[in-house]
């Protein structure tokens, strides 16, 4: 986390730097219950898949797990990457948005619920609350009988820094 940059109460997100000695959401036991749960295996070919999701912090895309899953494993099918995302978003543990290339990004699902900035012009990233949203969650509830799915808000634009002349 880079404190300082982006947006006040916004925390900033580092999508390709490996976690530090820090304890994973997406731990073996629970993965493997949930999968058991849906009648489904927690196999070599997925475990490799979660090891690689459980080295980055922040949002990581499926490119970057593919390439971690095949330097540990040169003979590892990528396609498994996809299939076990889809299977691991399906279960609620992770969530994706689209960062400002369109490239889908994963993260470990957030136990508080957040929507994400995202810079056009630098693809910076960072994480807001529901909180600072204010009026807008409920407005459009009571215009539209709409409720936001905050897994999936990204709102574009430009940072502070690219918004500079």
């Amino acid at each position: 986390m880079i404190p300082g940059i982006g947006p006040p109460g916004a925390t900033a997100l580092l999508s390709s730097e490996p976690m530090a000695e820090q304890s994973s959401p997406l731990a073996w036991a629970d993965v493997a219950a949930l999968l058991r749960r849906r009648h489904l295996r927690l196999t070599p070919q997925r475990r490799a898949v979660v090891g690689a999701l459980a080295e980055f912090e922040g949002h990581v895309t499926a490119a970057q797990l593919v390439e971690r899953c095949l330097e540990k494993d040169p003979g590892f099918v990528p396609s498994t990457v996809y299939r076990t995302l889809d299977v691991l978003e399906g279960l609620g543990l992770i969530t994706h948005i689209h960062d400002a290339e369109g490239r889908e990004q994963y993260q470990p699902a957030a136990e508080a619920p957040h929507a994400h900035l995202i810079c056009r012009e630098c693809g910076a990233t960072w994480e807001i609350g529901s909180d600072e949203l204010g009026d807008f969650l409920p407005l459009l509830h009571r215009r539209h009988g709409f409720d936001v799915d905050l897994s999936h808000l990204a709102i574009f634009g430009r940072c502070e820094d690219c918004s500079r002349p």
